[in-house]
């Protein structure tokens, strides 16, 4: 259980925040639909608020929610398929996002024409992975295929041939991308730097605007994890082999790449030897999940060590200067170290946990940078918001969809 002093203090944030969000529904941006700066994101983290009818009353939220719900049935009607062809992430795409909103508002509710006219078109979308696209989170294949797997959990009928087709794409990429690096001579060597203590060659590559990036957003951690999440819940829509030639080899040559600090890089290349950015786009506060899933999967040690370790520099490092969102915020440090106590047990990292909720709960005060989309689930206070509900129930609290 959480200390009642700090329930009491994320209660209150987050009647506080809430309020100051529905003071500002008139003002939101309907030009970004998507769930990482638009408004997908708020509804997101809106319905996660509505399904506890206890905090709703609590908080006094019933207009905050009606409103949500006229939004829910808005942002899907005003969906744009113009990008879809280059773009179906749940994370950014203005069609797939609210697609994904429509659907799981209704998702306890297997009559709605909305829930499942927004599951059709989500699936529908599938088509597009083929295209070529990145893999990574944001703007790739891995966004798309966390939203089915988010449909999956919430009880749509998502088809395991649909989530096989899209891993098949995303590993035969990563495979292809690897052997063209290994064939060419010093390639390696140069992304390593040529450390003689570098892992070797990995046998998946991946790459977003010709970067290899390591964190969750735009690279290997993203991709790894969702992967490891498709094994555990969908084991048969993985191919054969893949988890024991391809994935697992492929995290653990990114857990060998951890910094004496305990934190990681965020690409190959020039920033390997640089020990700069603590966020959950880039860095520890990424990767720290994948290193407990891979635990969870194969019981070694190895990822579990790992995995403190980066806790422990999240802690050192985690109050960040650009605010309390989940992207590069505090929000996204307290998501990690929760985590760490989900998966542990060691009530270390609750309270360290605890401490970040704390601070994320006198929002304006430590938001030291007014972000770009202040409002929203990534960037913004919305992201704030995920952390605050998930701290009064630490054992179920889940990253929004790369978790």
């Amino acid at each position: 259980k959480v200390y009642k002093k700090v329930r009491d203090k994320c209660v209150s944030a987050i009647r506080g925040l809430c309020t100051y969000l529905y003071e500002r529904t008139g003002s939101f941006d309907w030009s970004d639909l998507s769930t990482y700066t638009g408004i997908s994101g708020i509804l997101f983290v809106s319905l996660r608020l509505r399904n506890d009818e206890q905090l709703v009353q609590e908080c006094r939220l019933d207009r905050f929610m009606n409103e949500i719900n006229t939004h829910v049935a808005e942002v899907f009607r005003r969906r744009d398929k113009s990008k879809l062809q280059k773009n179906i992430s749940v994370f950014t795409s203005n069609y797939t996002a609210p697609c994904l909103i429509g659907a799981l508002s209704e998702h306890h509710n297997k009559h709605s024409t909305l829930g499942m006219e927004a599951f059709s078109a989500y699936v529908k979308c599938a088509k597009y992975a083929m295209n070529e696209m990145p893999n990574e989170a944001l703007y790739g294949r891995i966004g798309y295929l966390a939203g089915l797997i988010a449909l999956s959990d919430a009880g749509y009928p998502v088809e395991q041939e649909t989530i096989h087709l899209i891993v098949e794409n995303i590993l035969r990429e990563g495979r292809y991308l690897s052997q063209k690096i290994g064939k060419r001579r010093g390639d390696y060597e140069e992304l390593v730097q040529n450390r003689p203590d570098a892992p070797a060659l990995p046998p998946l590559m991946f790459k977003w605007h010709d970067k290899f990036y390591l964190g969750a957003a735009h690279g290997f951690a993203g991709i790894l994890l969702t992967l490891l999440k498709v094994h555990e819940k969908l084991p048969n829509a993985l191919p054969e082999g893949s988890l024991e030639e391809l994935i697992l080899p492929t995290t653990k040559w990114l857990c060998k790449l951890q910094q004496p600090s305990g934190n990681w890089p965020s690409s190959l290349g020039e920033s390997l030897n640089r020990d700069r950015l603590m966020q959950w786009c880039h860095g520890a506060t990424g990767i720290v999940p994948l290193m407990l899933r891979a635990y969870k999967v194969t019981g070694d040690e190895e990822y579990l060590i790992s995995a403190r370790r980066g806790a422990d520099a999240i802690w050192e490092r985690g109050l960040l200067t650009k605010g309390c969102g989940l992207c590069h915020g505090s929000a996204g440090s307290g998501y990690a170290l929760l985590s760490v106590y989900q998966n542990t047990g060691d009530a270390k990292y609750l309270t360290m946990a605890a401490a970040v909720a704390l601070w994320c709960a006198d929002y304006f005060t430590h938001a030291e940078r007014t972000p770009d989309r202040p409002l929203s689930l990534f960037e913004g206070l919305s992201g704030a918001i995920s952390f605050l509900f998930d701290m009064l129930q630490p054992g179920k609290a889940e990253f929004p969809l790369i978790n």
